[in-house]
């Protein structure tokens, strides 16, 4: 009987590729024999290998004689008066890969910034999750975890604020702190009323004692404005604004300048005070993707962050658009 893989739970699905994967990449088996085991054809067998790497099931290490680009690194430091930057080499390397070479290499830098009790702040995000799934064991290193915005609807759940401030705090042997609320809410007026509720409370005071924020960032295309879930909390001046954003960081969308936009949505947002997350001497982002160095270059100059981790290609291209607007001035 065919296995019908498309109807599965996400729990046999992910125990079905782990299968899959074993027998491909240990066994040696190929994917036609794969597929007359499981009854299906070597074209499903394919994609769920395929899928077993970009969600993480499997994992492939390819060892760069040089992992990360110091003098790139010193560019954009002092291009942007950065504490500091880390710019890994995936020239040779696939998206997927890539985002795994960012992602040990991020956890590596965030790891030696967390010392005992450290107050971690995170966000959510494909990019950021990469980081925070391979933090290496700081059980002996008791760090407090906290969830610096409202719950976002995401199509994977493993990329969730509330799932990465979980793993983080588990890898860190320390307290969490969730904020169990959505991102936004309809109306304003409801915002000082939740954030009164205890639990809330009590998370938002540890946001005043953040040492460390690590967040990924959003582009242009991945507009808040335009996700289809956050179309209920929209009013036709938010519309009309769409055009002039170029991204969002901490929940906020920004404006063309970088600031935060004068957006009816931007006060619906259920999160920490942004002062306290300003405040938090190290402010990470990671990121990668040429569709992202307008936000990345203006979020910057705003002093959104002050620590970037990105890969070569993004780095080169954020550095050609500085030099592009000091050619035309």
């Amino acid at each position: 009987m065919a296995v019908d893989t498309e109807r599965f739970p996400d729990k046999e699905r992910y125990d079905l590729m782990a299968q899959m994967a074993d027998l491909y990449y240990n066994q040696g088996k190929t994917q036609a024999e794969i597929a007359r085991q499981f009854g299906t054809n070597r074209f499903r067998v394919a994609k769920l290998i395929q899928d077993a790497r970009a969600e993480q099931i499997v994992e492939i290490r390819i060892h760069h004689a040089n992992k990360r680009s110091s003098l790139l690194e010193e560019e954009l430091k002092k291009a942007f008066h950065f504490r500091d930057a880390v710019v890994v080499n995936t020239r040779y390397s696939s998206y997927i890969d890539g985002l795994t070479q960012i992602g040990e290499e991020g956890a590596a830098y965030l790891a030696r910034l967390l010392t005992p009790g450290k107050v971690l702040g995170l966000t959510w995000g494909k990019t950021l999750q990469s980081v925070i799934g391979r933090l290496p064991d700081l059980s002996y290193n008791p760090v407090t975890v906290v969830q610096l915005t409202g719950s976002y609807a995401l199509r994977n759940p493993s990329t969730d604020t509330r799932e990465l401030v979980r793993t983080a705090a588990a890898g860190c042997g320390g307290d969490y702190f969730y904020l169990d609320v959505p991102l936004y809410v309809k109306e304003a007026a409801l915002i000082e009323m939740l954030k009164k509720e205890p639990g809330i409370s009590r998370t938002l005071e540890q946001m005043k004692k953040l040492d460390v924020v690590a967040s990924g960032i959003g582009g242009e295309s991945s507009l808040p404005l335009r996700n289809p879930e956050v179309k209920p909390y929209l009013t036709e001046r938010d519309k009309e604004m769409t055009p002039r954003c170029i991204g969002s960081l901490y929940g906020r969308v920004l404006n063309e300048e970088g600031q935060e936009a004068d957006l009816d949505l931007n006060r619906k947002i259920v999160s920490g005070a942004l002062e306290d997350i300003i405040a938090a001497p190290v402010r990470i982002i990671v990121a990668c993707g040429r569709h992202k160095v307008k936000v990345l270059k203006k979020a910057a100059e705003q002093g959104w962050y002050n620590v970037l981790v990105t890969d070569a290609d993004t780095a080169v291209h954020l550095m050609e658009l500085i030099e592009n607007e000091r050619s035309a001035q």
